[in-house]
């Protein structure tokens, strides 16, 4: 008799099969966060504090220590396991294991972008470097700094409100400053993104698409990139964040990428119970780096 299958070669087939349907193509972490990549169980960032500027030499150098924020992100571990009888690969039901493969890697593959769009709308209550909430109308003036409010309250989500919004939003952030006092974003920026839920597409799409608004030359067109996410369950709320530099408003922290692995032949579960088993895990976290560098709009 002739063997049937061999677990040793079927988790070489699911591990391709996973893999070609992971993908980070999409991947809001790059699209949005910067990525710093961690080497412990937490990392402390003493650089979301604001670099010295250029000055006159005079004398001696200036020295800047590192921030005093003290601020720290922890990893957390993520997995997916899947069970898998020895009945059913003798009877042949390969084919349905490979489908639940396949979603593991699609929902595996969109993780992150659930992380992200949690902390964007988790900010309102989760502390950022400065000790306030992430998004909050009294972040603390730092160094010569001024105090700043990066949680904005919209007019309206119709095109014409939401174009009036989104001009404001972003003079807003230009006039943010650093802890020295001088504009945050002294430079001219190249990209900014907003990311909202699928009931202000449409009109999202007129304002930064669109060449006439309400008969008069729209100004803003291409005046950021459009990321619409139905994870975002407010049908009003919206997100307005630079995406072009080193500074930015989130942070992804990755320890483990997503890796494949299998329990299956000569081990405790295949031999008692005939199980197999398949899985998926990885260590990262998603936090905040600047609000000087993200608004939210709230419409009642």
């Amino acid at each position: 008799m002739s063997l049937l299958y061999s677990p040793t070669s079927l988790e070489k087939g699911l591990k391709t099969k996973f893999l070609e349907y992971f993908s980070t193509e999409n991947s809001l972490a790059d699209q949005l966060c910067f990525v710093e990549s961690s080497a412990s169980d937490s990392e402390k960032y003493e650089w979301l504090g604001q670099a010295p500027q250029m000055s006159e030499l005079m004398g001696e150098r200036k020295i800047t220590p590192l921030s005093d924020t003290g601020y720290t992100v922890t990893n957390t571990t993520y997995e997916a396991t899947i069970a898998v009888k020895r009945n059913h690969l003798e009877d042949g039901q390969t084919g349905s294991i490979n489908r639940r493969i396949q979603q593991m890697a699609q929902t595996a593959s969109t993780h992150v972008n659930e992380l992200v769009i949690s902390a964007l709308v988790n900010g309102t209550t989760d502390t950022c470097y400065d000790g306030t909430a992430f998004f909050g109308n009294t972040h603390t003036a730092r160094g010569d700094g001024a105090a700043f409010d990066n949680l904005a309250a919209g007019t309206a989500t119709t095109t014409a409100g939401l174009a009036t919004d989104l001009a404001t939003v972003k003079s807003t952030m230009l006039r943010f400053q650093d802890e020295a006092g001088s504009p945050f974003h002294n430079d001219s920026p190249a990209q900014f993104t907003v990311v909202a839920p699928p009931e202000l597409e449409k009109n999202l799409r007129e304002v930064l698409g669109a060449t006439m608004i309400s008969n008069t030359s729209n100004m803003q067109v291409g005046a950021a990139q459009l990321i619409i996410s139905p994870r975002l369950t407010d049908a009003n709320d919206w997100y307005f964040l630079r995406t072009d530099n080193l500074a930015r408003g989130l942070l992804f922290q990755q320890r483990s990428p997503i890796e494949f692995s299998a329990l299956e032949s000569n081990t405790e579960s295949s031999f008692l119970r005939e199980v197999y088993y398949y899985g998926v895990r990885a260590r990262y976290a998603v936090s905040y780096a600047y609000p000087q560098c993200a608004i939210k709009v709230v419409n009642s």
